[in-house]
């Protein structure tokens, strides 16, 4: 038994991209998909979320608000190219 006050767990701080490397989307020398701040990443019509990009904090509640923010933005993509 060990009394706290709180506890904080962390898994993994490696992403799976591995399956991008052949792919054209950028990844960092860490394998991080490389997004801007609407998380379109180096592929025209190529949106990324959570902690498999290059937002610098990686937890839960942020990849889950990028996922929003990242739906949102290829909604906007997808209204403004006309598809």
């Amino acid at each position: 038994t060990v009394e706290l006050a709180g506890i904080f767990v962390q898994i993994g701080l490696l992403p799976n991209t591995d399956f991008l490397k052949a792919s054209k989307v950028e990844l960092t020398n860490r394998g991080e998909i490389v997004i801007n701040e609407r998380n379109e990443t180096n592929v025209k019509g190529v949106f990324a979320a959570g902690d498999c990009t290059t937002v610098p904090y990686k937890q839960i509640i942020i990849a889950t608000g990028e996922g929003a923010k990242a739906s949102l933005s290829a909604f906007d993509y997808i209204i403004r190219s006309g598809l």
